[in-house]
Formats: C-alpha cells, sequence, structure tokens
C-alpha cells in the first residue's frame, strides 16, 4: 500500500468520524426524543382509527418521496405575494407525520458534529438576543428547515429516489421559467429604480423575478437547481426526462439573463466552472473559450449591465459599499460575543445605530457572511462553513470509488458541489438567506449531497 492511499484511509477515517454520534449527550437527548415519539405514535395509531384524514395520512407514508417531490415543485411555484411561512411549516408537519406513521427501523443519522454547533449556535443567539421576541419567529423558521433535512435524509435511499427528486426540481424550475416568460413578453415588468441604475443600464428593460419577488432571489434560486438539472439531463434514463431537462435548461438560462442580476451572472459561470472541473477537467480551456465567445453574442443591454461591475460611479456598488463599512463597525462589537441575535429584523434594529448618513433604510447586509457574523457570531459562521466543506471533503475522498461504482450518482454529486460553490460566491454580494424558501432549496442541496454517500443501487 503506498503512503498516498495510506493518507487517504486516514482522511476518509477522520471524515467519517462523527463526535456527535459517540457522544453522551446525543445518546440522551436521542431516548428523550424516542419517549416521546413513541407516545405520539400511539396517538397517531389511535386517530388513524378513528379519522379518514389520519388513515389517509398512514396510506400516503408510504409514498413519502412522492410528497417530498411534490413539496418541493409547491415550494418554488407559489407566487411572492401569496407565498407564507406557514406553508413551509404545514409542509414540514405533514412530512413528520408521514415518517412516523413508516417506521422504519433503519434510520440515519441527518446531523454531524458541525451541523449539530451550528443549530447549538442558532438557539443560543435566540435565546441571549437583544430582541429575543423576533428572534425566536426566525429559529421555528430555521428549525423547521433542518427538520425537513432530517426527513429528507432519511428517506431518500435510492438512486431512484434520488433522480425523482431531481425531475421535481426540474419541473418547479421549468414552472418558474415559464412564469418568467410570462411576466416578460405578457404581463410586462416596469423599471424599479431601487434596482436598477438607469444611468448606466439604459436599455435594461424591467427585471424578471417570477415566483421569487426579487429577480436577485430568482438567480439564487437557479444557481441552486439548475446545476441539479443538468444531471438529470447527462444520467437520467427516461429519454422524456431527458428531453424536458435540456428544455428546462435552456429556457432557465434565457430567464436568468432577463433578471439583470450581474451577481447570480457571474457566480453561475463559477457553478458551471465547478461542474465541469469536477466532470471533465479537459474541458475546462473549452469552458474559457465559449464564456468569451458568447459574450460577444449576448444582447447589448446585457454586455453594458455586466461591464457595469467595473464601474465605480453604479449607485448599487457604492451603495454596498456604505453597508459594509458600517457593518465591519457592528461585526467589531457583536461577532466576537455571539452575535447581536438571530435574525434579519433584529439586525435592521441593532443597524440603525451604526449605519453611515449616507444610507436610507437598509433591509439587509448584503452578504450572508458579514450577516451571519453580526447575527449569530463567528463560531456559527465557522461551523456552518465546516459542515459544507467536511461534506465536500467526504465527497471528494470517494470521487474514484463513485465515479467507478454509481457515475449517475456522481453526476448528482458534481450538480450540488457546484450548485452550492456558485450560491457561496453569490453570497459575498447578496444576503441571500433573506427568503426562507430560498433557505430551505440550501439545506435541500446539502441533503442531496449527503443522501448521495448511502445511496442504495
Amino acid at each position: 500500500m503506498s503512503k498516498m492511499t495510506k493518507f487517504f484511509d486516514l482522511l476518509r477515517f477522520n471524515l467519517d468520524y462523527n463526535a456527535w454520534d459517540e457522544s453522551l449527550i446525543r445518546k440522551l437527548l436521542l431516548r428523550i426524543r424516542l419517549f416521546f415519539e413513541n407516545i405520539f405514535v400511539k396517538i397517531l395509531d389511535f386517530l388513524k382509527e378513528k379519522s379518514f384524514l389520519f388513515g389517509l395520512l398512514e396510506s400516503l407514508s408510504g409514498h413519502i418521496n412522492i410528497i417530498i417531490a411534490l413539496s418541493l415543485i409547491f415550494i418554488s411555484i407559489v407566487p411572492f405575494n401569496l407565498w407564507s411561512n406557514l406553508y413551509l411549516y404545514l409542509i414540514v408537519f405533514i412530512l413528520w407525520i408521514l415518517n412516523l406513521y413508516r417506521k422504519d427501523d433503519k434510520k440515519r443519522l441527518a446531523f454531524d458534529d458541525f451541523l449539530v454547533l451550528f443549530i447549538l449556535t442558532i438557539g443560543l443567539s435566540t435565546v441571549f438576543s437583544i430582541y429575543p421576541r423576533l428572534s425566536l419567529k426566525y429559529a421555528v423558521n430555521y428549525f423547521s428547515i433542518f427538520l425537513f433535512y432530517a426527513i429528507f435524509i432519511n428517506n431518500i435511499r435510492t438512486r431512484k429516489d434520488l433522480f425523482q427528486i431531481l425531475t421535481a426540481l426540474t419541473v418547479a424550475t421549468l414552472l418558474v421559467s415559464f412564469f418568467g416568460l410570462l411576466q416578460k413578453f405578457v404581463i410586462g415588468v416596469s423599471v424599479d429604480l431601487s434596482q436598477t441604475d438607469t444611468s448606466i443600464s439604459q436599455e435594461l428593460s424591467g427585471r424578471i423575478y417570477s415566483t421569487m419577488g426579487n429577480p436577485n432571489v430568482l438567480g439564487e434560486y437557479y444557481l441552486l437547481t439548475v446545476p441539479l438539472i443538468v444531471a438529470n439531463f447527462l444520467k437520467n434514463e427516461n429519454k422524456y426526462i431527458k428531453i424536458l431537462s435540456a428544455f428546462t435548461i435552456l429556457i432557465s438560462m434565457f430567464v436568468l439573463l432577463t433578471t439583470g442580476s450581474r451577481s447570480a451572472w457571474a457566480s453561475f459561470a463559477i457553478c458551471v466552472f465547478v461542474f465541469t472541473l469536477l466532470y471533465n477537467p479537459r474541458l475546462l480551456p473549452v469552458f474559457f473559450m465559449l464564456g468569451l465567445i458568447l459574450f460577444f453574442f449576448l444582447p447589448g443591454n446585457i454586455q453594458i449591465r455586466l461591464m457595469s461591475i467595473f464601474n465605480k460611479s453604479d449607485s448599487s456598488i457604492n451603495y454596498r459599499k456604505y453597508i459594509y463599512e458600517s457593518a465591519n463597525i457592528m461585526k467589531k462589537n457583536f461577532a466576537k460575543l455571539g452575535g447581536v441575535g438571530l435574525g434579519n429584523e433584529v439586525f435592521q434594529a441593532a443597524f440603525e445605530n451604526y449605519k453611515a448618513p449616507q444610507l436610507t433604510k437598509v433591509a439587509h447586509c448584503h452578504n450572508l457572511y458579514l450577516q451571519l457574523l453580526i447575527e449569530i457570531g463567528a463560531f456559527g459562521l465557522f461551523f456552518l462553513i465546516g459542515h459544507i466543506l467536511k461534506l465536500f471533503s467526504k465527497i471528494l475522498i470517494s470521487f474514484k470509488e463513485f465515479r467507478e461504482k454509481n457515475p449517475a450518482i456522481s453526476l448528482v454529486q458534481y450538480g450540488g458541489i457546484a450548485a452550492i460553490c456558485g450560491f457561496m460566491v453569490m453570497s459575498f454580494a447578496d444576503y441571500t438567506w433573506f427568503y426562507l424558501r430560498i433557505v430551505s432549496l440550501f439545506f435541500i442541496n446539502l441533503a442531496i449531497l449527503k443522501a448521495s454517500l448511502n445511496i442504495e443501487n
């Protein structure tokens, strides 16, 4: 055995080790959870005999994977003005009941040590928030997402399950894109002066936002879904789904251009770069050449919008500069202490004491990392990034094994990693966790990657 092989075996062992799995605290909490879960299961068994609704839920529990897939479509297509976070709470609650009715003895450990510590910082930043009541509703948001994450990992177990999820995301993205086309060519969208500097981007028409309510958020949505749809196109065995995936990718790329989101465009280029690097590094020169050629074939207004990234007089860039300067002062006071408190509303309230005179109303920090540092502190951000890097490392360390034994799953992993990388790059220019739907899709991407490590053929 070579030294390099020994090194990778040792690294794989260390990555597989989960301190949380071995901890006494987890074992105690697991006993408490099982105690209350058993009581709740007995109540559910009683209710299914008395109620048609609960009898129906039990019969649906055998199809929980399909319910998860349909949930992802629903989360995507509800128009912004009709969306309520209560919908997500209801979806997760129903999935939890279905999961209990399923009574599966082979439950998987959903959370690793880093993610448990991140969840702990979420809880602490709620309890010790300067405005605990404001933080509480954000804590409910996060914990509903973590429960969704755990249910997903424990029910998406086979290649068929995984590709059902990818097909659901394909259908969801296609419907979101169709609504974007409807806005572009039928309904029409007026230019929002708060989102576009018309002195620089004079020819840019109204920016499309589809069901997401904001063009930048629509860009974030595409970052999280399109790389996975590419994997669905390349490796799905159903030729009709392949055609559907190809059609969805093409339409989504057009709608992405109509968002006018420079950060999303640049981040999507990162997605393509990472996917190409993992899929076939020899194609990278082709990627760069096609990128350069494509730029000259883009419409003039898109070219102007892209080049305005380097324009120092752009009002959006200058506005962010003032926010970053003020937020950095705020960070020095709160990041080391555990944060000002969970939630954007808490940030807004505290930011009033730090904002530069050039700023009026500030919705958020326009930088995910800076905002998390202020909200939950440096440890929280460290644990989140640690969880992502550990997950990536576990996949990459088994890179050759997956490519040889299960190439379809390896393509899904490439798509998931590319999506997260692009999203995290965009997070330097935007507060990408502003909308709960996007946060939930971000963690679903992580859940797809984690589930792929233990997939059954």
